[in-house]
């Protein structure tokens, strides 16, 4: 049969016989606009009814301006496609007994043949569907942009127009899921990284920012497979975006590896590498990773060349750093790993800043750990300081901290010099959210005179009886209670008893005051 042209004839994909497949349904040469067939009928009947594609007294551009892409509550489709119901012309009812593959409604199946002399040669027979990797789905044949077969491929000529159920149905769930995300095996492929001698320039600094790549490299580091060329080739490579790779959230573990490996010469040229530039070595000391990466670098250092360089370019820089969340990690290694000789010079700047620095959220972290590391002389210099101003820094949202950290170190003569220092303001501290910590601190880690002194100020004032009932004073209360029966001191314990049956009723109507009767009854019953 001659073929006609698309606008004469649309093609039938038949399925049951392969001879029969592709045919051409000739349109009534009476009309150039479109034909007429008396056995055609409105709808779907079976899934045994050939599906052809013809219209009735209506032009093709017509037909598809009546098209409802909306209607979704027919689940009757158009062969290979999520058309609405199908227009009125459309499959004859009968007129031919040809096997077919109806894609609709996920609850529908798809009748396919089983016959041994089945080949499927047509669109609409690939019922196979290919893993679309940008969308995420199982795409079918016909919507693929290479099925130039489908009659019904293109409206607009722009590509597919086919409606998903997914897009209005989201009752039904998607014909096919993706397939479950594998992670990569220590030994798979996936980890490969060819020989350093294949790597182009500027490929290894490429390799150390991605995560599982980089994860293999320090691998090799640790165990040592890599030869001293390869190493120096790895550091000949980093060395010009050392900065960089330093801030980096995969790439600073390379750089922490890769310093370790590394022979001393090497080492001394990274470190001047690195404090080449003031700012930029700043802008590491004050970065999540390039801090860490500092405090790797403080660990494996051991000569002291290397040891002056990098003390040298933090001394300009220590009261900043002090106070960054980030940079005041770096102290605590340094006191660590330098003896109080080599890090005197570093401790100068933040002894004669070491108020401005423990009113810091940072800062205050930072002191204490400068405390617990220091040696006697350095620690003596910041304890002059913080007992000179430990009021201001009692009342301080972040000072206080280090107030107590400071009367917990057990030093007697501290502990007695900031009781004086405090003495004629425990009253007022009592109302402080941050200073009546302190007071509870100086009760509970002082010895038993000093104790009492702070004890009987407060019970003689005579508006004690509001530090009873206030939300921050009745936990002072409630710790003199037991700082007292720790000491042993009868004489204050009862005293405090005393005033609490006293004020009983009015201490009942208080919610911080039940507070304290509680306490008291703790205290009576663990007797």
């Amino acid at each position: 049969m001659e073929r006609n042209s698309y606008t004469q004839g649309l093609q039938i994909a038949f399925m049951g016989d392969p001879t029969e497949e592709n045919q051409e349904f000739p349109f009534n040469d009476s009309s150039s606009a479109g034909f007429s067939n008396p056995n055609f009928s409105q709808g779907l009947q079976s899934h045994h009814d050939v599906r052809v594609f013809g219209f009735q007294q209506s032009s093709l551009d017509d037909r598809f301006s009546q098209l409802n892409l909306n209607d979704i509550e027919n689940p009757t489709r158009i062969v290979g496609s999520d058309f609405g119901p199908a227009p009125i012309g459309l499959f004859p009812e009968n007129s031919f007994n040809g096997r077919h593959v109806l894609r609709s409604l996920p609850s529908q199946n798809m009748v396919v043949d089983r016959s041994p002399n089945y080949s499927p040669s047509t669109f609409i027979e690939h019922n196979v569907f290919d893993f679309d990797t940008n969308t995420q789905r199982r795409t079918p044949p016909f919507e693929r942009p290479y099925n130039l077969c489908d009659p019904m491929r293109s409206v607009n000529g722009l590509g597919s127009t086919m409606m998903r159920p997914s897009m209005h149905d989201h009752h039904h769930q998607p014909l096919h899921s993706p397939p479950p995300r594998q992670l990569p095996r220590e030994n798979s492929s996936y980890y490969y990284i060819p020989p350093l001698t294949e790597l182009k320039a500027g490929d290894i600094c490429t390799v150390a920012k991605d995560r599982d790549r980089c994860l293999a490299f320090q691998k090799k580091l640790d165990n040592e497979v890599l030869t001293r060329g390869e190493i120096d080739m790895i550091f000949m490579e980093v060395k010009d975006h050392l900065h960089e790779l330093m801030v980096h959230r995969f790439a600073n573990y390379l750089i922490q590896k890769l310093f370790k490996a590394i022979n001393n010469e090497q080492r001394t040229q990274l470190l001047l590498l690195l404090i080449r530039s003031h700012q930029r070595f700043f802008q590491v000391c004050t970065n999540l990773y390039g801090s860490r990466t500092i405090q790797k670098f403080i660990e494996i250092i051991n000569i002291q060349e290397q040891k002056c360089i990098l003390l040298s370019a933090l001394k300009p820089i220590a009261i900043t750093l002090a106070k960054d969340s980030n940079g005041h990690h770096i102290f605590e290694p340094c006191l660590k790993k330098f003896s109080s000789e080599e890090t005197m010079h570093l401790m100068d700047g933040i002894i004669q800043h070491c108020v401005d620095i423990a009113i810091n959220k940072s800062g205050c972290c930072a002191l204490q750990q400068c405390l617990t590391h220091a040696n006697d002389e350095v620690s003596g210099h910041f304890l002059v300081r913080i007992v000179a101003n430990a009021l201001f820094l009692s009342e301080d949202k972040y000072g206080n901290y280090v107030v107590q950290f400071v009367l917990q170190m057990g030093l007697p003569w501290v502990t007695s010099m900031i009781i004086g220092q405090l003495q004629g303001s425990f009253v007022s501290l009592c109302y402080s959210k941050y200073g009546s910590n302190v007071v509870e601190k100086c009760m509970k880690e002082s010895e038993e005179q000093l104790s009492a002194r702070v004890i009987i100020e407060i019970l003689n004032d005579p508006d004690y009886l509001k530090v009873f009932g206030h939300d921050y004073g009745n936990f002072v209360i409630q710790s003199a209670l037991w700082a007292s029966k720790g000491h042993a001191n009868l004489g204050i314990h009862n005293a405090i008893h005393c005033l609490i049956r006293k004020h009983y009723s009015f201490l009942q109507s208080s919610p911080f005051g039940r507070r304290i009767l509680s306490a008291a009854s703790k205290c009576r019953r663990s007797t």
